[in-house]
């Protein structure tokens, strides 16, 4: 065998077997109101891992928020025409992973198309356009396609043609 590049053993393996699919991880850590600071500092900066203390409910709010990022989810609020936007429900969208993944930058995200299929499959033939309001939106609101990339927590408001 000839190698062109630094290859470990489960490099070579993978090659061989051919069939080796890896999944992203979170390592959590618990019970860090036992242990020292030093510790749970050092635990706490290693790659992909979160520190928590079930027993005092320490640290469940980053840990949540690492789950999300992770999973590459994206919460979208909806508005409805002449009215408020809906903060109590938010339509939890997964983005799309792939090629789009290295656009998105492990980020997450997805298209208004995306949101539209999610609610109902004929709403993106009767599409206008699109108000947007939120983090990606460059003014408010933002009239948008169905290409438009969403982020997390937009507020969306579908504008169907009469």
């Amino acid at each position: 065998l000839l190698f062109r590049e630094d290859a470990t053993v489960d490099d070579l393996i993978d090659v061989i077997e051919g069939n080796r699919k890896y999944m992203k991880c979170i390592y959590v850590y618990n019970k860090i109101d036992v242990i020292g600071i030093d510790d749970v500092d050092n635990l706490a900066r290693q790659p992909n891992s979160v520190v928590i203390s079930c027993n005092l409910m320490l640290n469940f709010d980053r840990l949540l928020a690492k789950m999300w990022e992770e999973m590459g989810l994206v919460r979208v609020y909806t508005k409805p025409q002449g009215q408020q936007p809906d903060f109590s429900d938010p339509v939890a969208l997964s983005a799309v992973w792939g090629l789009l993944e290295f656009i998105l930058l492990n980020r997450g995200g997805c298209t208004v198309e995306d949101f539209c299929n999610h609610e109902h499959r004929s709403w993106v033939k009767e599409v206008k356009y699109v108000l947007v309001w939120g983090i990606s939106a460059r003014h408010y609101p933002q009239h948008c396609g169905l290409s438009h990339l969403l982020q997390d927590e937009d507020v969306v408001q579908i504008v169907k043609k009469k």
